[in-house]
């Protein structure tokens, strides 16, 4: 952490373990980019949810050269990168001290453009491996015109900072007796049957497809059952 990264609000809440920090950037899929875009009277903010991928030490983004935020971000200008994952509703006695169980992280810095053609491929490459792992092998390489028509940044994590809430509620000694039902109602993500497009439809949805999940300790998908392979 820096000092535009420390926690001012419940500081003890703060994680500075860099796995855990990993993990949760690993696990998440949607991070959501900030910047002021514009210049004097016409400068305004700018949050856009997108697609990103860790690589090291680094987060990868990755989008059209016409996206105004993108242009924007490799212009040198701060940005400011949130990735929350919600593990669970906090039901209390009452209705101001509900919560919520999350791990977040924000990641402060200047964006610096991938230009060489191999490195960009690598950084498309992982964006794919990050979301949908062993799917890269699968499919077709990408054409040369469509990385040059793709717009690569990566973002140092030097300046990030993780908070994470767990527990139960915290209710008012008072409020102990009230007859409310309190506790948690865990959050996950859910993953339904794949379903085909009309061209694979009679195709055997491979291992990597049918087993993906997302959860602590699924980063890699679900372990198929014995005898299906990936």
């Amino acid at each position: 952490m820096t000092g535009r990264t420390d926690l001012r609000r419940k500081p003890e809440r703060a994680v500075d373990d860099r796995d855990a920090i990993h993990d949760v950037l690993d696990e998440g899929l949607m991070a959501h980019v900030g910047l002021v875009a514009g210049t004097g009277d016409q400068a305004h903010p700018v949050v856009i949810p997108m697609l990103y991928a860790r690589d090291g030490e680094r987060l990868i983004l990755h989008g059209s050269p016409a996206s105004r935020l993108l242009r924007t971000a490799k212009g040198g200008v701060d940005v400011c990168v949130t990735v929350t994952l919600l593990d669970a509703l906090v039901l209390a006695r009452s209705g101001l001290h509900h919560s919520m169980n999350y791990r977040s992280i924000v990641i402060m810095g200047r964006a610096t453009e991938v230009i060489d053609h191999a490195e960009k491929v690598a950084a498309l490459d992982r964006l794919v491996e990050h979301t949908i792992p062993g799917r890269t092998s699968q499919v077709r390489a990408a054409h040369d015109i469509e990385v040059t028509g793709t717009t690569v940044l990566t973002l140092p994590l030097a300046e990030c900072s993780m908070k994470v809430r767990t527990g139960g509620p915290v209710d008012d000694p008072d409020d102990l007796d009230d007859p409310a039902w309190a506790g948690l109602i865990p959050i996950g993500v859910a993953v339904g049957e794949p379903i085909p497009d009309n061209a694979a439809s009679s195709q055997t949805v491979p291992g990597h497809v049918a087993f993906w999940a997302r959860g602590p300790g699924q980063l890699n998908g679900r372990p198929p059952p014995a005898g299906e392979t990936t």
